[in-house]
């Protein structure tokens, strides 16, 4: 497999798209029971320009006729299918969910690429979605998409109280900033390089970053909220009670 690699490692940073297209064309019409190698030609033939999702189905395919619960495989499928096939369906979602491996941290990825499915763009079932999100971050707190994930969501409740915590947590754990001195490292087929920037988000672009300190909430609106939502409680408690009196009535 290492020469395989070194050749694909080589097209790759020479930008040669049509080769590294060939190459991998070339490699799903032999066998290996390298479940690796699989994954890595997955992960090479949806990246910019290429993102051709057929061909990355069929690696990962090849893969999963090694081991059927390979959970690095199934978390690189649903992203293949988050992104590229406009979500996830019931059958890898049940898939996703039931597998259960050694790994805390590989439980967590779990459970954040399950979260997809319900988020505001797909089933809307936000609850579920927030389930998820926080069971991930249980798993492993060292992540950052799956907080930055929680953060949009309370965004969407306007629970804004909540949402700097969160995305302060996310940036503090961010190990590696890509700029345009090292953005060819960032775009290395690796599978390590892939689950750090798009699965745990550890690894990412400087635009990435700048994304997410974006998201922070307002000191001023922060103060607004926190003045009014314990009136807010209040008047619906005793609103709730009115109520509830009245129809005893």
């Amino acid at each position: 497999m290492h020469d395989l690699l070194t050749q694909l490692h080589t097209l790759s940073k020479t930008r040669d798209h049509e080769g590294v297209y060939s190459f991998v064309e070339e490699q799903l019409k032999h066998e290996s029971n390298d479940i690796e190698l699989w994954i890595i030609l997955a992960i090479t033939i949806i990246a910019v320009p290429i993102v051709d999702y057929e061909k990355s189905i069929a690696c990962l395919e090849k893969a999963f006729a090694i081991d059927s619960n390979n959970p690095i495989a199934l978390i690189v499928l649903t992203y293949v299918y988050h992104y590229e096939l406009g979500g996830i369906d019931d059958i890898l979602l049940h898939q996703i969910k039931t597998l259960h491996t050694d790994s805390n941290e590989i439980n967590s990825m779990l459970k954040y690429v399950a979260s997809w499915s319900y988020s505001y763009t797909k089933k809307q079932h936000y609850d579920l979605e927030e389930k998820l999100l926080k069971e991930s971050i249980a798993l492993c707190d060292k992540h950052v998409w799956n907080y930055v994930d929680l953060a949009e969501l309370y965004h969407q409740q306007k629970r804004y109280l909540e949402i700097n915590k969160l995305i302060q947590k996310a940036l503090s754990n961010i190990k590696k900033i890509y700029t345009d001195e090292n953005i060819e490292e960032y775009k290395t087929p690796s599978i390590n390089d892939f689950i750090n920037s798009r699965i745990k988000g550890t690894h990412i672009t400087d635009i990435n970053v700048e994304g997410i300190q974006k998201k922070l909430i307002p000191k001023h609106i922060i103060l607004y909220y926190t003045i009014t939502t314990p009136f807010l409680r209040f008047y619906y408690f005793v609103k709730t009670e009115i109520l509830r009196s009245m129809n005893l009535e």
